[in-house]
């Protein structure tokens, strides 16, 4: 004996077919499909994006030719100390400073720190200590500020007498990092 299917089981069995036929259909053909169009999609604007700005930088790109050879012959290459190599700038250094607090009249001790090179450039420092009265500091600070070369006063200590009366002017105790640059005397020829 064979049974029969109702009408409405067949229709609902038809239904529950197409919806896991659509289902089935989409995880399979067409999810991989948007998937794939989505990833090209984004592949196309970043590609875009690099595109954008590769040009930004080819039409900037005589800008900062221009800006480098402004940097390469500015004046102020004139003021880094020009040696063959970093012990000859800090000698030189050396010099200027001692040169600097000449009028001070006391015994000026030096130590060299070591040099530091970013690129062409080159950072060269000493540690200074002496002693000084506070007029002849304000001096002596002024003399380094107005000096031709580029020098930069990295640490300062002072240190005074605990006790002194209103019209005196005891010696200070004076400590200082001053650092400098310079470049290699090749590439202050050719420029930086």
């Amino acid at each position: 004996m064979t049974s029969a299917v109702s009408p409405t089981l067949q229709r609902l069995l038809a239904i529950t077919l197409l919806v896991f036929t659509l289902a089935s259909a989409w995880y399979v053909v067409v999810s991989p499909i948007a998937t794939l169009l989505s990833e090209r999609a984004e592949q196309r604007g970043m590609a875009l994006r690099a595109v954008r700005r590769n040009r930004a930088l080819i039409q900037a790109a005589p800008a900062v030719q221009a800006a480098l050879e402004s940097v390469e012959h500015s004046p102020r290459w004139q003021n880094f100390y020009v040696a063959d190599r970093p012990q000859a700038a800090t000698l030189q250094l050396e010099g200027d400073l001692r040169t600097l607090f000449k009028p001070t009249n006391n015994p000026t001790s030096m130590t060299a720190e070591p040099a530091t090179s970013k690129g062409t450039v080159t950072r060269i420092s000493v540690k200074v200590t002496l002693s000084m009265r506070v007029d002849q500091l304000a001096e002596a600070l002024d003399l380094l500020h107005r000096q031709t070369r580029h020098l930069e006063v990295e640490s300062l200590t002072v240190q005074a007498p605990e006790f002194q009366t209103a019209d005196t002017n005891p010696p200070l105790m004076i400590q200082a990092d001053i650092a400098g640059l310079m470049v290699m005397r090749d590439a202050a020829k050719s420029g930086p």
